[in-house]
C-alpha cells in the first residue's frame, strides 16, 4: 500500500518514513510539509492512504482532508496528531477521515492501524480513546490552555509551541500567563512540574 505522509515537521516525516519502510507491505510514495503541498503531489501520484498531521501552516489537516475527500474519494485518510481531544475526533469524522491515531502510539500500532484503514475499517487509536475517557488534569483550563500546557511540559519553547498550534508567539505567552494565574504557580518550570505531578498520579486539581 502506497502512503503520502503530511507533517510540518521534517524530522517527523523522516522518522515515520524510516519506520514504515521496515514493513514490506508499506511504501512511502512521497512526503509533504503542509496540506497545499500534499494536494499538488496528489495530482501526479497514486496513493492509497494519506496520513495527515492536524496542526499545519498554510493548510491544516482538516481542510486538507476535506479537499482530498472531494477530489480523490478513493484515497483513505488517516489523521495523525500529538494531542487528542473530543473536538479533534469529532472534526476528523466530519471531514471523512477513516482513522485517528497519536504520534505517541507505538510504531507497531500505527502500522496495524494503517493496514486496517486500507482494508476499509474505521480505526481510532486505543491510546486516544483512553485519553477521551480520562478526566482532564486541570478542569479549570480551556482546551487550548491544556494543549499549550502539554507542550510546555514537554519542554517546547514558545516559538515551537506557536508553530505546532498555528498561533502567534504572543498568544502563547498570553495563554501561559493566564495558566500561571489559574494554577497559582510562578513560572513555566513550575507549570511543567504541576503537569507531571498530576500526570503521574497526583490528586485531582482543586
Amino acid at each position: 500500500m502506497r502512503l503520502l505522509l503530511v507533517d510540518d515537521d521534517a524530522l517527523v516525516l523522516e522518522s515515520l518514513s524510516v519506520l514504515f519502510s521496515e514493513d514490506p507491505e508499506l511504501h512511502v510514495a512521497a512526503t509533504a510539509l503542509n496540506g497545499a503541498e500534499a494536494l499538488v503531489k496528489l495530482q501526479s501520484l497514486h496513493v492509497d492512504i494519506v496520513l495527515l498531521d492536524i496542526q499545519m501552516p498554510v493548510m491544516d489537516g482538516f481542510e486538507t482532508a476535506e479537499r482530498v475527500r472531494e477530489q480523490y474519494p478513493q484515497v483513505k485518510i488517516l489523521m495523525l496528531t500529538t494531542f487528542a481531544d473530543y473536538r479533534s475526533l469529532h472534526r476528523c469524522l466530519e471531514v471523512g477521515a477513516s482513522g485517528f491515531l497519536l504520534k505517541s502510539d507505538p510504531t507497531e500500532k500505527q502500522i496495524l492501524t494503517i493496514k486496517a484503514v486500507y482494508q476499509g475499517l474505521p480505526v481510532i487509536s486505543e491510546q486516544a480513546l483512553r485519553r477521551f475517557s480520562e478526566d482532564p488534569l486541570f478542569p479549570d483550563l480551556t482546551k487550548r490552555e491544556q494543549e499549550v500546557l502539554v507542550h510546555v511540559a514537554q519542554g517546547l519553547s514558545n516559538k515551537e509551541i506557536s508553530s505546532r498550534l498555528c498561533i502567534s508567539e504572543g498568544t502563547v505567552r498570553n495563554i501561559i500567563s493566564v495558566m500561571l494565574d489559574k494554577l497559582g504557580v510562578r513560572d513555566r518550570t513550575q507549570l511543567a512540574i504541576a503537569y507531571w505531578q498530576q500526570k503521574t498520579g497526583g490528586s485531582g486539581h482543586a
